[in-house]
């Protein structure tokens, strides 16, 4: 039974091996058709490559577009990181010469709550005197200089 259908096979391949075309053998009219076709295969290559070109350019301008557009944000955001990092380095030492401004001013008003202190400051900057007292005033002639 085996044989018979491997013999069945043989067979319908040979059969099937009639009904293809022989491929070697041109016709006269197909080789005038492929003469004709090529000229128009020629403009339509050189179409499809002018398309391709345009499409590479038009993408070429979108990227560099793009780059440009996001450059400039890059560069903008730069420049504001970097305004805003000296104002707040300004504001940062500003602080600090507050801070120790505070600090004296909070030494000074503890001091004038002594009262030793305070009349001695009174006599200095004001010149103020106890009763009896006479105060000269001696200007540097060095100073003057």
């Amino acid at each position: 039974m085996a044989t018979n259908t491997a013999r069945q096979q043989k067979k319908n391949v040979k059969r099937e091996e009639g009904n293809r075309p022989n491929l070697h053998l041109v016709q006269p009219n197909t080789s005038a058709q492929i003469r004709s076709a090529q000229a128009y295969n020629k403009v339509r290559e050189k179409h499809y490559h002018k398309e391709i070109a345009r499409r590479r350019r038009l993408i070429a301008c979108v990227g560099a577009f793009l780059f440009i557009f996001f450059s400039y944000n890059l560069f903008s955001s730069a420049a504001k990181l970097y305004s805003a990092s000296s104002q707040l380095n300004q504001v940062n030492q500003q602080l600090a010469k507050t801070k120790a401004e505070h600090k004296q001013l909070k030494e000074n008003l503890k001091q004038l709550k002594q009262s030793d202190y305070l009349t001695q400051y009174l006599r200095d900057k004001y010149q103020y005197s106890k009763s009896g007292e006479v105060i000269f005033n001696f200007t540097n002639s060095n100073s003057k200089k």
